[in-house]
């Protein structure tokens, strides 16, 4: 309006969405039956000296009555996740091989509602592990590990935890460790990704096929089914729990590596 021959000019600045397309967790997971033990497309994922975890999560809410939001991996294996028993529930955590990383600290707490990209890069042979926030370390840990290969694609089903996206442990339809919320671009590599490397590519992965040591890639942009393709090119489809899959709309995943 004016007042006085002047005039006020309101601008809102946003940033841009970099994804628009993301699943729903809540009550859900996704399993991936071509890493099954046995199964021709799961060696992609089998003896990996170098392992790289990658995903853009938002949570809805940390559930008090629960430990754990888990992200990605194999319970009691290689698991990317949030909180534990004793552990701050919006802190970032990997366990593998009986190693756990970083130390609770409520200085590195997540927030519910916020999109973020989260990762973590573990050197078998180095015995280093590495877990990024928004393409920046947040924590780090050397002689961590055992010493050993990581095989994502050796368990039988129905007789060892499987690999799974937003479920860990406890019977299928037990969801007291799942991540309510949302998830889009994961990844599984076999590399050691450099933090320059996550964070230049945190929204997306150009060429996928030809991206060297990217072992598995569930973009979640179908908008519909059941069903997330694997990009990576090695057709290790994943498949969700609950056919009823949501895919919620007005989904705007702000892009935070835009200089």
């Amino acid at each position: 309006g004016t007042l006085n021959g002047s005039k006020t000019i309101c601008y809102v600045v946003r940033r841009s969405s970099a994804i628009t397309v993301a699943v729903s967790l809540t009550d859900n997971f996704f399993s991936v039956p071509g890493f099954d033990a046995g199964s021709p497309t799961a060696n992609v994922v089998n003896n990996m000296t170098q392992l790289t975890f990658e995903a853009i999560i938002r949570i809805n809410k940390f559930i008090m009555t629960e430990d754990i939001s888990t992200i990605m991996g194999i319970e009691q294996y290689c698991l990317l996740r949030l909180g534990d028993a004793g552990f701050p529930l919006q802190q970032l955590q990997f366990a593998a091989q009986e190693n756990k990383i970083p130390n609770a600290d409520n200085s590195k707490l997540l927030l519910p509602n916020e999109w973020y990209h989260v990762a973590v890069v573990y050197d078998t042979e180095a015995r280093t592990a590495s877990i990024y926030l928004d393409g920046r370390e947040q924590s780090h840990a050397e002689d961590y590990g055992s010493g050993e290969t990581i095989n994502l694609g050796m368990q039988e089903r129905g007789k060892q935890f499987m690999f799974k996206i937003g479920h860990s442990y406890g019977e299928p339809d037990d969801m007291s460790r799942q991540l309510d919320g949302e998830i889009c671009e994961v990844r599984i590599w076999n590399t050691a990704r450099t933090q320059e490397e996550i964070y230049k590519n945190m929204y997306n992965i150009e060429d996928p096929e030809h991206a060297t040591g990217l072992c598995a890639y569930w973009k979640f942009n179908e908008g519909e089914g059941d069903i997330a393709k694997d990009y990576s090119g090695h057709g290790n489809d994943a498949k969700a729990y609950n056919k009823a899959v949501l895919w919620p709309s007005g989904i705007e995943v702000t892009q935070k590596n835009k200089e």
